[in-house]
């Protein structure tokens, strides 16, 4: 999981949605960093809410085994996808088109978080109101645009 998508679940007050992935939820030290360290000293409340799910191990810190740079990608991007190859990701949650385009590239099965949601609510496991209401704030927080938003429910 990046940075990203964790900080747009947790915008979303939605960071509950993670129990119900397809299966454990890790990442690596670098997006500890970036959403709880760097997010707690900017005073981002979200970073409180994202530090309980690592203090409580609902979300996982593991380091890949190679150390390698993932051309087009941050250091970070690249040992979240050398991990997500490493341990068989069923799912990897990003927010960023560069990362995703990547992982699809090296055959990983990657999506926005937009996507997650929509899946879920489609699966029964997350009511459409509550969907929509995600949608709404996803949208307000300016994590997506609408015309996206449009995109991703059309092609269902």
């Amino acid at each position: 999981m990046d940075s990203s998508a964790l900080i747009t679940l947790a915008g979303g007050g939605a960071l509950s949605l993670l129990a119900l992935a397809p299966g454990p939820v890790c990442t690596v030290q670098e997006v500890y960093e970036e959403t709880v360290e760097a997010g707690l000293a900017r005073g981002f409340p979200d970073a409180v809410e994202i530090s309980h799910y690592f203090r409580d191990q609902r979300v996982s810190i593991r380091s890949p085994r190679r150390d390698e740079r993932v051309e087009g990608v941050s250091r970070a991007d690249s040992r979240v996808l050398l991990l997500a190859e490493e341990l068989g990701a069923a799912d990897l949650l990003v927010n960023d088109r560069t990362l995703l385009g990547k992982a699809v590239e090296r055959g990983l099965p990657a999506r926005f978080t937009l996507e997650f949601v929509v899946d879920l609510s489609d699966a029964g496991r997350l009511s459409r109101k509550r969907r929509d209401a995600l949608i709404e704030n996803f949208v307000a927080r300016g994590r997506y645009s609408r015309e996206f938003v449009a995109a991703v429910l059309l092609g269902r």
